[in-house]
């Protein structure tokens, strides 16, 4: 009688083909882990600004436009006495005002992420759209501050409470 020794090829490549689609669930599965996580420093960095610009228009009466430009390499805007100091490394925002600054319009994006967050303060909405992994927000993005509704096309997220 002979013993068995070993596995057959048959068995060998079920065991591999196995291995190998769960490998890729796993990796699928941390990828749109990942892309999330920076979609929600995104959307954190969005309701900071939010707060310390509504902040600012309960003093002074106005809102604070600025671009992408105007963020230092340490996440800090300052404009005039106007100061935020929470945009995470990797997430551009931009704030456009209106004329006589009295409507603004707030955008946040990571570069990993693949949404752009919007906030409108006439509405008090936070809104979203799809964009893509790598892409870096640019102020044309933002949509320019009126008192209709500027962000046509987007999807709403939320209130901002």
């Amino acid at each position: 009688m002979m013993g068995r020794r070993g596995f057959t090829l048959i068995e060998l490549i079920v065991v591999i083909a196995i291995i190998s689609i769960l490998t890729v669930i796993a990796v699928y599965g941390f990828n749109y882990m990942k892309t999330n996580a920076y979609n929600s420093t995104a959307l954190y960095d969005l309701k900071n600004l939010i707060d310390d610009e509504l902040s600012y228009y309960a003093i002074h009466q106005k809102y604070v436009g600025f671009r992408v430009e105007d963020i230092t390499a340490r996440g800090i805007v300052k404009i005039g006495d106007f100061e935020h100091r929470y945009v995470s490394k990797g997430v551009r925002a931009v704030s456009k005002v209106s004329s006589i600054g009295d409507y603004a319009n707030f955008c946040t994006k990571d570069k990993l992420g693949d949404l752009i967050y919007g906030y409108q303060t006439e509405t008090g909405l936070i809104y979203y759209r799809k964009s893509s992994k790598g892409y870096l927000l640019q102020n044309s993005d933002c949509p320019d501050a009126t008192e209709n509704d500027d962000f046509v096309g987007w999807k709403v997220l939320s209130q901002k409470k």
